[in-house]
């Protein structure tokens, strides 16, 4: 492996001369002189520039070359702040020597010297404090652009600089979360016989349990059902299904577990990484917004739902639907993709929502495989989606050798109980596995009628405000409407917390309570498939983890 500082050389070397077909060229109009006196000299200015330039509306419309800029430029200045503290770092783990003070000297002094230099040990937290700086410029870059052509790199000076330090990630990481927990309702069977404390408790989560309803129409199940079986499944039976046994080998659930605080601490640089949340009840909802935040405060406030200065309740928290294998590429050692994401599926069924939307796209020019692209699976509410994880498949060096274009789209959900996705569909067939804690989900057929399920609509978003309207403005550039038709208006986690004014909800949404819908409670190892375009509405019983895997044919 090579040092942090040959790492920091090779990056601003290659930063340096792009190579001809770099869609970063078009960012200065192929004037490479210009674009290399941007990126070496004035760093910020250019990530200004490409920042302006992703927020565009939706996300997929996004230049590559406004991407490509962006993750250069943080590129630089990552190594440029490194450079500035880590001159001896690899040989001792220690700090001190010479301050660079743009990457044109770097790349005219060549490698640092590693000479005589005076240095001194570093104590936290104030000698660590440009450590958190330098990660967040690194998961920034990740997060807002997916660092096209420059994940691995970003990953080696993650990873290099992490197993330079010596730092004890494990007492940082408890530090930042609050004694105790809330009281919560404790429903669900195997109630904990005490509370934990963070001084006893080794897992991540707290042991928080929200309300499980009755199962009156119980998806079924099955035992690790065969490569055959499922096939057979998917294609004739064409239902929801939870499957057991079938995840039981994950080192995620044994060895390396993801319920454990130390794994975290580890896996996340005492909670340094950078994750974006989902703020508020619902992305239907006013006010539900998104930030980008350490994965130590996301535990602290959301996981562990520490209440603010002012004794207020903190708001809902959700890490959903993000890449975070990604993000992290050691986190995929601990899960394997299950052998069903392998089948060819079936396209949506004659008839319902998806099929329809996909017979008028292409009847417009575009075909199915540019309309799921071009869609997000999980909506994002009026604002739009503002944090966007870009998929990386088509980048040089952006996934690791086991991973190929036919994988299916892997994404992480991590919340406390209560966390909700309101009900909708996805262009995807799914496989929603449990790792850490459970689920209830309620599941409608897509040939439910719109009498019944009430899909949205198109919306108003205002992408550049803080709030959403849902009445169109004449004439401002700003707004523009987001397709939330595959989102239904009935909002049943309002109808669970509050059953006794079910004549209410029955004037609001007249029909809906005739819909058949079948459901489940997914548990700790256990795997649902979702066929493509069901209806889902899922609300966390306990803190944890899941995991998606979307494929489609």
């Amino acid at each position: 492996m090579p040092t942090l500082n040959e790492l920091i050389n090779r990056a601003i070397s290659s930063i340096s001369a792009p190579d001809p077909n770099d869609p970063i060229l078009e960012c200065y109009e192929y004037e490479v002189k210009k674009l290399k006196t941007a990126l070496l000299d004035t760093p910020d200015s250019a990530l200004q520039l490409a920042d302006v330039n992703l927020r565009i509306f939706p996300f997929k419309d996004v230049k590559d070359c406004w991407r490509r800029l962006y993750t250069d430029a943080s590129l630089i200045k990552a190594c440029l702040l490194l450079k500035r503290h880590v001159q001896h770092i690899d040989r001792a783990g220690h700090v001190g020597g010479k301050t660079v003070y743009n990457a044109q000297q770097v790349c005219l002094s060549g490698p640092l010297d590693e000479g005589k230099d005076e240095y001194s040990e570093m104590h936290p937290p104030t000698d660590y404090l440009w450590v958190s700086d330098v990660i967040h410029i690194l998961d920034k870059a990740l997060i807002m652009s997916g660092a096209p052509r420059r994940t691995r790199l970003i990953e080696d000076l993650l990873s290099t600089l992490q197993g330079s330090l010596h730092f004890d990630y494990v007492t940082s990481f408890i530090s930042s979360v609050p004694p105790g927990q809330p009281e919560l309702p404790h429903l669900l069977p195997s109630r904990p016989a005490k509370r934990q404390k963070v001084g006893e408790r080794s897992s991540l989560f707290p042991l928080d349990y929200a309300p499980q309803p009755p199962l009156k129409n119980p998806v079924p199940r099955a035992a690790e059902l065969t490569f055959e079986e499922f096939t057979e499944h998917i294609w004739n039976i064409r239902t929801p299904v939870v499957i057991t046994n079938a995840i039981d080998h994950w080192p995620a659930l044994s060895s390396r577990p993801w319920s454990s605080l130390k794994y975290w601490a580890e896996r996340t640089f005492g909670g340094r990484r950078l994750v974006p949340v989902e703020v508020g009840r619902s992305y239907t909802d006013e006010g539900w917004g998104q930030r980008i935040m350490p994965f130590a405060e996301f535990v602290k406030d959301y996981l562990w739902r520490s209440t603010s200065s002012t004794g207020e309740e903190a708001q809902t928290g959700y890490m959903a639907q993000h890449d975070l294998l990604t993000q992290i590429p050691s986190l995929k050692e601990d899960i394997y993709i299950p052998d069903y994401c392998y089948t060819e599926p079936p396209e949506p069924e004659p008839g319902t929502p998806l099929y329809k939307k996909n017979i008028q796209q292409a009847d417009n020019g575009s075909s199915s495989k540019e309309v799921q692209q071009g869609e997000a699976s999980r909506p994002h509410g009026k604002k739009g989606k503002v944090i966007g994880y870009h998929d990386n498949a088509d980048d040089e060096d952006a996934l690791s050798n086991n991973i190929t274009t036919a994988d299916p789209i892997i994404n992480t959900w991590i919340g406390p109980s209560w966390t909700i996705s309101p009900l909708h569909h996805d262009p995807y067939h799914n496989i929603l596995t449990q790792v850490v804690g459970a689920k209830y989900i309620r599941l409608y057929s897509p040939h439910t009628p719109a009498s019944q399920i009430y899909p949205r609509g198109k919306e108003v978003v205002n992408h550049k405000a803080s709030d959403a309207s849902t009445t169109e403005k004449k004439g401002d550039a700003d707004e523009e409407q987001i397709d939330m038709s595959n989102t239904s208006q009935v909002d049943i986690s309002a109808i669970e917390l509050s059953p006794a004014e079910i004549e209410t909800w029955e004037d609001l949404w007249p029909g809906f309570f005739k819909a058949e819908y079948v459901e489940t409670v997914l548990q700790e190892g256990e795997c649902l498939y979702i066929p493509i375009g069901w209806w889902h509405y899922v609300r966390g019983l306990q803190a944890g983890i899941s995991v998606s895997f979307w494929w489609s044919k």
